[in-house]
């Protein structure tokens, strides 16, 4: 460039604008980039626990449960033991009680299963079950403790004395099973040494008002009847109570008649057996009395029976039943005697055992009948017509009055010393009937002074149902 001249000369040098950082500018940008890590990181970390929160919530509750279910079963199992519990039922019955085993079971049922139960070395249950509803078990853990249902007894066969030595425990259960539990259920109870028990009985021992178990309620169906039998302890440990409810029943002696109501109640002992009321009834009508038996070496039996009155036809026909009608509207033959008896008689019996002792009982009575007929045969007409053959369908005869010594027992009965009369006409005899239903006998009529004739001989024979009569 020439001297003088404005023109800028050119340089190898330039200025430029570019903004270069310095240190604290190279901090501060650290900062910031920092800061966007760590709330990027916190971000991420929110996000999954918001993601196991719920997991480990889950987690820690049931590791509580199953922490207080460790510990109510371990307590339970202690409390629930063999040993536990003999030593429960021992200290408040007041005699030693061995179980062999317990155990929880949940089919079909929530239960408590006790195995071998002994009893004052004696009485031996092979098992009982303490019955628990769902519904009671979330009570338990709710801290309201077991609230049993209902104790189940597998069926047993028993003597009559070790059913004697239960019943004698029976104020004691109070203390012994828990408050909750509401009856003692036996399925099925054979009283193995008693004949005229005979059969599986289902016994339950139900708790009073006053929380106490105060008798036993047994039941037995047959066929179309049943009996209930209820027995209750008394002050005397030998001494028990009994009430007696019977439907369609037949007794185990005397007559085997079945009866559509028996009522009976008294107490009972190794050596006794007081009836001091009992009622049966059926079609015929009903029977009152009371019953007394003894063991002095042998037993005794003496009782009373009485009815004001009992019908005739409708007792022999379910002595020996006729045959069904083809047709409905066919009226029902008659029985071989009709009318109303009433009585009071006696029972009387002796045997080496009580059974043999009312198997071999009699009852024996005087018997007064009103409105009798005789069917099967005109007495009248044979006593008028001598040579005639008096066969076994030969019309009836109506007495006025007809009075007999009846005697019967589990093989006979018989009808001795009659006395009948209708008008003029008197006959007197004896009928017996005999396993069978067989008849014999033999009647003596007279017609009095009204006519000169010889007394005539009827003879009895044939069957309840087809009653004879000849010469």
């Amino acid at each position: 460039m020439a001297y003088g001249s404005t023109e800028v000369r050119p340089t190898d040098f330039a200025i430029t604008t570019v903004n270069v950082p310095d240190r604290l500018d190279l901090r501060d940008m650290d900062d910031r980039k920092q800061l966007e890590d760590d709330s990027r990181q916190r971000g991420i970390d929110m996000a999954a626990f918001r993601a196991w929160a719920p997991r480990l919530f889950l987690v820690g509750i049931l590791t509580v449960v199953a922490f207080v279910i460790f510990e109510g079963v371990d307590t339970l199992r202690t409390a629930l033991s063999a040993e536990q519990i003999s030593q429960r039922l021992s200290g408040s019955l007041g005699v030693p009680v061995q179980i062999e085993s317990s155990h929880l079971a949940m089919s079909p049922s929530p239960r408590l299963v006790l195995s071998k139960l002994t009893i004052d070395h004696k009485v031996t249950l092979e098992q009982v079950s303490f019955n628990l509803g769902t519904r009671h078990i979330a009570q338990v853990f709710q801290g309201r403790g077991w609230n049993w249902g209902e104790a189940v007894v597998a069926p047993v066969p028993m003597s009559l004395e070790q059913a004697q030595d239960l019943l004698n425990l029976l104020p004691k259960l109070q203390g012994a099973l828990p408050h909750s539990l509401s009856s003692v259920r036996f399925e099925k109870l054979d009283i193995a040494d008693q004949p005229w028990l005979a059969g599986g009985w289902d016994v339950t021992l139900v708790r009073g008002s006053d929380g106490g178990f105060s008798g036993v309620s047994a039941i037995q169906h047959k066929d179309k009847g049943s009996m209930e039998i209820t027995v209750s302890p008394t002050d005397n440990p030998d001494v028990v109570g009994f009430q007696v409810n019977g439907t369609n029943w037949v007794l185990p002696f005397g007559p085997r008649l079945p009866l559509e109501n028996v009522i009976a109640s008294g107490i009972a002992s190794p050596a006794q057996l007081d009836i001091s009321k009992y009622q049966v009834g059926g079609p015929f009508g009903a029977v009152q009395g009371s019953i007394s038996a003894k063991f002095d070496g042998v037993w005794s039996i003496d009782g009373s029976a009485e009815s004001e009155g009992v019908d005739i036809d409708a007792l022999l026909k379910q002595v020996a039943p006729p045959p069904a009608a083809a047709d409905d509207a066919t009226p029902d033959k008659s029985s071989l005697l009709q009318g109303m008896a009433s009585f009071t008689g006696r029972i009387t019996g002796k045997g080496k055992t009580l059974v043999d002792a009312g198997a071999l009982a009699v009852f024996e009575a005087p018997v007064h009948v009103r409105w009798p007929i005789l069917n099967g045969i005109d007495l009248g007409y044979a006593a008028t017509q001598p040579g005639a053959n008096s066969g076994s369908g030969g019309g009836s005869t109506r007495f006025t009055t007809l009075e007999a010594l009846v005697v019967s027992s589990a093989d006979e009965f018989s009808m001795r010393d009659i006395h009948a009369r209708a008008g003029a006409l008197a006959s007197f005899g004896q009928v017996n009937l005999l396993p069978g239903h067989k008849l014999s006998g033999l009647l003596h009529v007279d017609l009095g002074t009204t006519r000169v004739l010889a007394p005539i001989r009827v003879v009895v024979r044939g069957t309840l149902l087809r009653p004879e009569f000849g010469r």
